[in-house]
């Protein structure tokens, strides 16, 4: 062992002496000139929660993980890590025609986008869409953003029918608008279209004025809970070929529609379920006969309310099979109609389907079942129909997007001892975008009425349309439409084109 000298050591302890003062001296140095080039760190002290907090019972905010914080340092013009935690809004991520919040540039606000768009290039020079919509800023008016539009187009129109034809050259004014929110949680839109259609000659015969509006307002509950409230309302003429068309009338009665609903929607793990309260009030105005004299449809108003339910099962989020039961009545103001039968009914049905959604290629459901209607008067026999209903968006490539739809429906008769129809439709939709300015579009469809209670010859009514939408810049788009609409064994056809501006912001 060898020992060191008393002198020796004390020289030692002098030098780690002088080491530790220094050392001393230099750390808070050190420690204030960190703090300045590193953003604070959030406090990890527990918040308490309250009764009117927005988010109490999503997380639990009574304990904050101290290692999860630093490792998430906000600025001082940020929120503190602890108010950032989720809605449990059933809103995807993947969801294009979601706004997003807060962005930096209006005009990067999703509206209306095409399913599957053409990506830019490198340099951004060669794919450009001029037609984007979301090129189109809109208006901001506080935390919404409203877009609107309007159009005017010069048309012809050509109707053939047994015993002769009509035709007839007319303008037609268009306002369409979008109001949407930018919100952190919760979301409202608002969409709304009209026409006005006015012949060039002074004659008003065959003008058909339309006009829509749909609101609704989701919230977001939390807890995988979403609530969705609507309004909407709409008017439109009563289609001649329409089987309850008013035979030899000048003008057809005009249809109020006046809807409401409330739904709502929960997921418990991979259970997806749906329970929806839709109500409705339908108003029909008087037809004019040749000679001008009014003919009273008031008979035809009525209201309507009916549930509907859903449970889902997420086999992924790619597919989720359900089974849904519906069950409403319809009640007409009048206990008899003006020839003597009680019209007002009760409709139940029940389908099997499945949603689907692979991101930007497949999007919609399809789903089979069976409907059945039963009025209150003896008389009139009950309807029962296979149904078929789908949605479908396909978008094989870029720039090109596929629609499909099917509805089926029971549709009543206005008067006589027959109850009603059963109307199957189907849509079919093709948008190309030949250019980055230019699009096509093609559609194409049959409406199948099927009259099983009486010895009417059943129909079908075919429809084809074409259109070309060139946009001169993001504000301004020149369009072109053609259709034609036949029905073979009533032997009437209706041919259209038109062409005009739309003016966008």
């Amino acid at each position: 062992m060898v020992h060191q000298s008393t002198a020796r050591r004390l020289m030692t302890w002098r030098k780690a002496a002088t080491l530790l003062l220094a050392c001393t001296m230099l750390c808070p140095a050190a420690l204030s000139f960190a703090q300045s080039t590193t953003p604070t760190a959030a406090t990890s002290a527990p918040r308490t929660l309250t009764s009117a907090d927005p988010y109490l019972g999503q997380n639990d905010l009574s304990v904050i993980d101290p290692d999860s914080v630093s490792r998430q340092p906000v600025t001082p013009a940020q929120p503190a890590a602890a108010d950032a935690v989720t809605t449990g809004s059933l809103r995807t991520t993947s969801n294009l025609s979601e706004d997003i919040s807060q962005p930096s540039d209006e005009a990067t606000v999703n509206y209306e986008d095409p399913q599957n768009p053409y990506e830019p290039t490198v340099d951004g020079g060669e794919n450009v869409t001029v037609n984007d919509p979301t090129q189109t800023p809109g208006i901001r008016i506080g935390t919404l953003t409203l877009r609107p539009s309007i159009s005017q187009t010069v048309n012809h129109e050509s109707k053939s029918f047994p015993g002769g034809s009509t035709s007839r050259n007319y303008l037609t004014t268009g306002i369409r608008g979008t109001l949407t929110s930018d919100w952190a949680r919760h979301a409202l839109t608002i969409t709304g279209d009209g026409a006005y259609q006015r012949n060039l000659g002074g004659s008003s015969a065959g003008e058909e004025p339309t006009a829509n509006i749909a609101a609704d307002l989701r919230l977001d509950l939390g807890d995988g809970t979403q609530a969705n409230l609507t309004a909407g309302y709409a008017f439109s003429r009563e289609d001649t070929n329409d089987p309850n068309a008013v035979s030899g009338a000048s003008v057809q009665g005009g249809e109020h529609i006046f809807t409401g609903g409330a739904s709502v929607e929960r997921n418990v793990g991979i259970l997806k379920a749906l329970a929806a309260l839709d109500l409705s009030r339908t108003v029909y105005t008087d037809a004019k006969g040749i000679n001008g004299q009014s003919i009273s449809l008031s008979d035809r108003d009525r209201y309507g309310a009916g549930l509907r339910g859903r449970l889902g099962y997420e086999l992924s989020p790619a597919l989720i099979p359900f089974l849904e039961a519906t069950a409403s009545l319809t009640n007409y103001d009048q206990t008899r109609d003006n020839t003597g039968y009680e019209r007002s009914s009760q409709t139940y049905g029940a389908k099997v389907g499945a949603q689907i959604d692979l991101g930007e290629k497949l999007k919609g459901e399809a789903a089979v079942g069976y409907l059945r209607k039963e009025y209150d008067d003896n008389r009139l026999s009950a309807i029962n129909a296979l149904s078929l209903d789908s949605t479908l968006v396909w978008s094989p490539q870029r720039g090109t997007d596929v629609s499909l739809g099917l509805r089926t429906t029971i549709e009543d008769f206005a008067g006589g001892p027959i109850g009603g129809w059963i109307s199957r439709e189907l849509i079919v939709g093709l948008t190309q975008q030949l250019r980055s300015d230019l699009v096509a579009k093609l559609t194409a469809g049959l409406e199948r009425r099927s009259y099983l209670t009486s010895s009417i010859e059943d129909q079908t009514e075919y429809a084809l349309g074409a259109g070309l939408t060139w946009s001169i810049n993001r504000y301004l788009d020149l369009t072109t439409d053609i259709t034609y609409e036949t029905t073979p064994v009533t032997d009437n056809s209706t041919w259209r084109i038109g062409a005009g501006l739309t003016l966008k912001r």
